[in-house]
């Protein structure tokens, strides 16, 4: 079923040029491809293929009649929960609408004139400390194992850097370092008097390596965490940080409040509560990975990178080929990947794939075999 364009189509493709920088924006891709977002296999933004828990879905339901009134201003009985389900004390979380209103919200109270970036990472990072007017420089893990020591890290702070932004585990990379590798490097940002920032948005899936207790009792490191990831409801837009409490008090005075809707706190919630999605969802990632892992390494033209978590990094080797072109001649089925062009220290030959279900996964291969045959 093909969609008709509209005045609004338009005003979105001219307002959002490249029209879909970001995985996961089906809604650019189904208006460049004039098709329906359903008909639309999304491999670009890595979201746990179980979907959502089921006691998200009746907490969905039955707090639909809430929205007359205003929500908590600060997420109050979603903070409980998160301090339960982490082991945390409350007053170490700051909830928001997405990490990436934090991200924002931290750059603007930081104030900082030189940001360290270990690239390549989430993009919003460098856009949210440009805009507060910092001079954004970047370490950069190179292929093929995507690590840096903690020697070169330690060098680099030399710099002089009031903060250092770490993704962990890494994406686009898939790669982690160990919950200790990064309590040393927290250490050595302490020495050098830079501020540790670390991006745990996918660390759900390795949950052992976090430093949230680290950053519970330290306001020299600060912790990025994002329900929608893991619980699959990137719509609803639910993140929080972990750092001490005085640094918390600070950051909640430069927050909105209401920055969280009804909705979102309480299916939030009711996924913390669902302990038995979460062992199904880390069970059923380690062998799909594996074996997605596993076929794309056997196929032809195409190299994936070791991960940790519920994406796969690919560079392209055959010739002729690369990032762009492989985006393009996928979406001519509907599938979208992730090109890794606009990734400082990747470039025209990495794109991204989620791993999804056996079913989704076969789709994705049938056609990228097809695809490199015919080179």
């Amino acid at each position: 079923m093909r969609q008709k364009k509209s005045h609004a189509d338009n005003l979105y493709s001219t307002i959002h040029a490249p029209p879909y920088p970001h995985g996961g924006n089906i809604y650019a891709f189904a208006r460049a491809r004039d098709v329906v977002p359903e008909r639309v296999l999304d491999f670009s933004a890595s979201i746990n293929p179980l979907g959502i828990p089921r006691r998200a879905i009746k907490a969905y339901r039955h707090t639909l009649s809430r929205i007359v009134h205003y929500p908590e201003p600060y997420a109050e009985s979603l903070t409980a929960g998160l301090a339960a389900y982490h082991g945390l004390d409350p007053g170490a979380i700051l909830v928001g609408n997405g990490s990436t209103q934090l991200i924002f919200l931290l750059s603007r109270f930081l104030a900082a004139r030189r940001i360290l970036l270990v690239s390549p990472l989430f993009s919003e990072h460098d856009t949210a400390f440009r805009v507060s007017g910092a001079r954004v420089e970047r370490l950069f893990l190179r292929p093929p194992a995507f690590t840096c020591s903690l020697e070169q890290m330690r060098e680099a702070l030399t710099g002089g850097y009031d903060a250092l932004v770490l993704t962990n585990p890494n994406s686009p990379t898939g790669v982690a370092m160990s919950r200790g590798q990064v309590e040393e490097l927290a250490r050595l940002c302490r020495r050098a008097r830079t501020r540790l920032i670390v991006d745990e948005t996918f660390v759900d899936w390795i949950e052992e390596e976090s430093i949230k207790h680290l950053a519970a009792h330290n306001s020299h490191v600060i912790v990025l965490r994002s329900l929608t990831k893991f619980f699959a409801v990137p719509g609803l837009r639910v993140g929080y940080l972990i750092t001490h409490p005085r640094l918390v008090a600070r950051l909640r005075r430069h927050l909105e409040p209401w920055s969280v809707n009804t909705v979102a706190q309480t299916v939030a919630l009711a996924c913390l509560q669902d302990r038995e999605f979460a062992r199904r969802s880390r069970a059923f990632l380690a062998q799909e990975r594996e074996w997605l892992f596993a076929q794309l390494a056997a196929g032809q033209g195409l190299h994936p990178f070791p991960s940790r978590v519920n994406f796969l990094l690919v560079r392209i080797t055959a010739r002729g080929y690369d990032a762009p072109a492989v985006v393009q001649l996928l979406a001519e089925k509907n599938l979208l990947v992730r090109d890794c062009t606009n990734f400082p220290g990747l470039g025209r030959k990495f794109f991204r794939v989620a791993v999804r279900t056996r079913q989704e996964n076969r789709r994705l291969l049938i056609a990228l075999r097809a695809l490199f045959s015919q080179r």
